[in-house]
């Protein structure tokens, strides 16, 4: 499993499935919180979702499976959706069998029961 984005949701579920023994490589937004995913026995790589590095991208390509857990930027929206045309050709390789977004509710506020998207 590579999980883009092992924030506190991420990182949760990454370790319910290191339990279960899966191997789970996944990205984070510092070399402090990469040192401590390292820790706990992930394989974990900087990541600026903004500016998405090709060589860490790569590296889904040794993993059949992807759940994307980055939260949304004001203004832009997942940012990821920003980039898809290059995460598209990163995963172009057949190798992939499963994706799946993973979104916390708590990143979008008490919305009043009114319907919530990236906008």
């Amino acid at each position: 499993m590579f999980i883009l984005g092992m924030g506190f949701v991420g990182q949760f579920f990454a370790e319910q499935l290191k339990n279960q023994g899966w191997a789970v490589s996944g990205t984070c937004t510092s070399i402090a919180k990469k040192k401590k995913l390292e820790e706990k026995g992930f394989n974990a790589y900087v990541f600026d979702a903004n500016e998405p590095q090709l060589e860490v991208l790569n590296s889904l390509n040794y993993h059949t499976h992807l759940l994307i857990s980055i939260p949304p930027v004001v203004g832009k929206g997942d940012p990821m959706l920003q980039h898809v045309n290059l995460l598209k050709s990163v995963l172009d390789d057949e190798n992939l069998q499963w994706l799946s977004y993973l979104s916390s509710t708590s990143v979008y506020g008490d919305c009043g029961g009114a319907w919530v998207d990236e906008e």
